[in-house]
């Protein structure tokens, strides 16, 4: 379903954000992506899991951060879902 890169952008506390998730090659049994390896202003910023509908990320990161590049990248996912529907 999800196998190309996932564009991301958004503004948090003035500051503007633009980067991409790219999906991992492991799948849940629903066909999702595991986790999504996100960049952010040409950083790596972590690795995006979702557990029981919140994001997580294996890096120490401003949290505010990690829920806005999480709402951007499920708000993605349920369009994306949508579509497929």
């Amino acid at each position: 379903m999800i196998k190309s890169s996932i564009p991301l952008q958004f503004s948090h506390l003035g500051i503007a954000y633009a980067g991409w998730a790219e999906p991992s090659k492991e799948r849940h049994e629903d066909g999702l992506p595991k986790s999504y390896a996100v960049v952010l202003n040409g950083t790596f910023f972590g690795n995006f899991f979702c557990d029981r509908g919140k994001w997580i990320i294996d890096r120490h990161r401003p949290y505010e951060l990690v829920l806005a590049a999480g709402e951007r990248l499920s708000d993605w996912l349920i369009a994306a879902m949508r579509a497929f529907a």
